[in-house]
């Protein structure tokens, strides 16, 4: 199997999903991997390093894509990326498909491509194990970002986030009891500020409890519940998202004029449009912008801050699925589950159940053209 690798267009991206590592695996198993030139630079991958192992260099992401079965990505494609679908080949990254405009959905359907939705693979009953480990990454970085914007440097009050003799921690509130959520909360109370997490499902929480132990307070996210402590938060994190689509939104208007003045709030579902009513994207180097006397943070792709560790964890979680693929892409979704929930459209036809509510186009059952391997 040929794979290939381009650069993203994506503003203030700097992971890449193959590795020279995970290149060298792929090649080593007797697959070729071609990449653009440039395509690990912002995580501290050069060329030469591909090159060692055993990956080709391509100057163009046309000529890469040319060369590929199968193109790698991160993100969903940008307009001028339509070119690099060529008929019947297979695309994987974090695509989103729900939020995707629908001119999108006709040039799969017309070049009859294959997609696999890397948020959406799934092994078990509720184990994502390519989005994660990236989650918790941007659950991570989200509270050094706090950390950060409440020191006077960072703009902010001059709070340091676990107090000091004498004087109480900040309090970070922490919407959403998922991985990135717990991720969060868990890196909050390592730096010993207070911490409150809600969630709607008592289940989540009870799992939060039993990973971090009681370092947290927890609750479920009633209207009682969120109103009473945004009210009380120094930082609050939105880690809510609905997987495959879009970001509810639980924090309204009315809720963010509930914080105090100089309040942080970071939106770590804001790749999914947002969580708040008041949220819009942001860039690193300009992370910060105040609604309702609040300060937001909203940077799509928080594990990008800290590239090299978000690419070696996220090569080495899609490996896996990459040699399984590599026998072959109808195979691997008739052995593989995960796989198989992850794809979207197959030969350009619309096969996943949870996008019909979102794409206007005829659906196929994906079990009547792949059955299941026995």
């Amino acid at each position: 199997m040929r794979f290939g690798v381009v650069r993203e267009l994506t503003p203030e991206e700097r992971r890449v999903p193959v590795t020279p590592d995970g290149a060298r695996t792929l090649v080593a198993a007797g697959h070729s991997v071609f990449v653009e030139t440039g395509v690990g630079a912002g995580a501290g991958f050069s060329d030469t390093e591909y090159v060692a192992s055993g990956a080709q260099v391509q100057y163009a992401p046309r000529e890469v894509a040319a060369s590929s079965d199968i193109l790698v990505k991160l993100h969903a494609p940008m307009a001028s990326e339509a070119d690099l679908f060529k008929p019947n080949g297979t695309v994987l990254g974090f695509l989103h498909l729900a939020s995707l405009e629908p001119s999108w959905h006709a040039l799969f359907a017309e070049r009859k491509t294959t997609t696999i939705s890397l948020e959406m693979v799934r092994e078990g009953i509720d184990e994502y194990p390519i989005l994660e480990p990236l989650s918790a990454l941007g659950g991570r970085v989200a509270i050094a970002l706090a950390a950060y914007h409440l020191t006077i440097p960072g703009g902010g009050p001059g709070v340091l986030l676990g107090g000091c003799s004498g004087v109480p921690p900040a309090m970070v509130l922490v919407i959403g009891g998922g991985t990135a959520g717990q991720a969060a909360a868990a890196e909050a109370a390592a730096l010993g500020a207070q911490v409150v997490v809600l969630d709607r499902d008592p289940r989540r929480l009870q799992r939060m409890e039993r990973a971090i132990g009681r370092i947290a307070v927890t609750a479920t996210a009633s209207e009682y519940h969120l109103s009473r402590y945004v009210e009380q938060a120094d930082v609050v994190i939105g880690a809510v998202a609905v997987r495959g689509e879009p970001a509810p939104k639980v924090l309204r208007r009315q809720h963010i004029r509930l914080m105090r003045e100089g309040t942080l709030f970071i939106d770590m579902a804001i790749d999914e449009g947002g969580c708040s009513e008041t949220s819009r994207p942001t860039t690193p180097e300009m992370p910060v912008y105040e609604a309702e006397g609040v300060r937001h943070i909203c940077i799509p792709n928080l594990p990008s801050e800290v590239a090299r560790t978000a690419s070696r964890a996220l090569g080495s979680s899609l490996l896996p699925y990459l040699l399984e693929l590599a026998e072959g892409v109808r195979p691997a979704i008739a052995r593989s589950e995960a796989l198989r929930h992850a794809c979207g459209f197959l030969e350009g036809q619309l096969v996943s159940p949870a996008l019909r509510k979102y794409i206007s186009m005829p659906a196929a059952d994906l079990d009547a053209l792949v059955p299941r391997a026995e």
